[in-house]
């Protein structure tokens, strides 16, 4: 969404609503969006990052969807397919994940190459991988 429509968008709004990820299908799709785009190259074009004294943010647009994180702090989600400003870093499960997430988005939107899984090593033998 691009910046002139976030007031129109938030009009009366004063306060996000905490939501669970993998109890809005949604909100599971457009973080499976968000890993898409932290690993499709350095500077995507969705992504922009800004430092300030509360930190540093990155502000990730698509076609229908807004999302703004910062580095140890909340992730807000705003969609077309959801209703209100949603804050996802809330969520238990995927509090670990999610800021893995928006560090990956603000290293590649400050022009870092993205994560490469391939070049992790595999896990070392544990004790019940032994063979008999």
């Amino acid at each position: 969404m691009t910046a002139s429509a976030w007031p129109v968008r938030s009009r009366g709004a004063t306060t996000s609503y905490v939501a669970f990820v993998e109890d809005e299908i949604e909100l599971a799709d457009l973080v499976v969006v968000l890993w898409d785009i932290s690993r499709s190259g350095p500077f995507p074009e969705e992504v922009s990052v800004h430092s300030g004294v509360a930190g540093t943010v990155v502000l990730v647009t698509g076609p229908d969807f807004s999302v703004v994180g910062r580095s140890g702090g909340p992730v807000l989600a705003l969609s077309d397919r959801i209703r209100g400003v949603l804050r996802i870093d809330r969520d238990p499960g995927w509090q670990a994940e999610l800021s893995a997430l928006i560090s990956e988005l603000i290293a590649v939107g400050q022009g870092a190459e993205p994560f490469d899984e391939s070049t992790l090593p595999p896990p070392p033998p544990l004790p019940w991988h032994r063979d008999r």
